[in-house]
């Protein structure tokens, strides 16, 4: 592999996720102690756009240890990473399913609304076994993980192709 393309990559992926734990950082937790996690669109842009398994994985690790320091749910710690890890793998298979095969603006929005409810079942799962729920399971995924995957598909949908742009004039990415 071009070592200067790998280095492209690694940096749009370190960029992501610096806009994404600023995002996770200043979004405010509610209903529970639970906060949106706006990491998560960051994550699914990186692999949207890096078709490098370990740049994906080390990425997904990245964004679990980050969200994990600046999450405020108890339990959230080990949760965090798991559930990136778990999402990303996810979302990786369901790429190299979709790609050239349904438009880039649909696999967006796929990835965001599935990716986002994917990660927030495990957060919450992980989080009752290490922790317990601050309220019942389904309340949680009613006010907290839908809502914010309407978010986060948004974010990610208007965020890939504004950072596809960005990244195609000055990274030159594999698209």
């Amino acid at each position: 592999m071009n070592s200067r393309k790998t280095l492209r990559e690694f940096i749009l992926c370190a960029l992501l996720m610096a806009i994404g734990v600023v995002l996770h950082f200043i979004t405010p937790a509610f209903m529970l102690n639970m906060r949106p996690d706006f990491m998560l669109s960051m994550l699914f842009i990186s692999l949207m756009l890096v078709d490098d398994l370990k740049i994906n994985y080390v990425t997904a690790i990245i964004a679990g240890i980050l969200t994990a320091l600046t999450g405020s749910m108890p339990g959230g710690q080990i949760a965090n990473p798991i559930d990136k890890l778990v999402t990303s793998t996810i979302i990786i298979l369901m790429l190299r399913l979709l790609r050239n095969r349904v438009n880039e603006g649909i696999i967006a929005g796929i990835v965001g609304i599935i990716g986002t409810i994917i990660s927030g079942s495990v957060f919450l799962g992980v989080v009752s076994i290490i922790a317990g729920l601050p309220g019942p399971f389904y309340l949680l995924m009613l006010t907290v993980v839908l809502p914010t995957s309407i978010v986060n598909t948004v974010v990610t949908v208007i965020g890939y192709y504004i950072i596809k742009k960005v990244s195609k004039s000055t990274l030159v990415v594999n698209k």
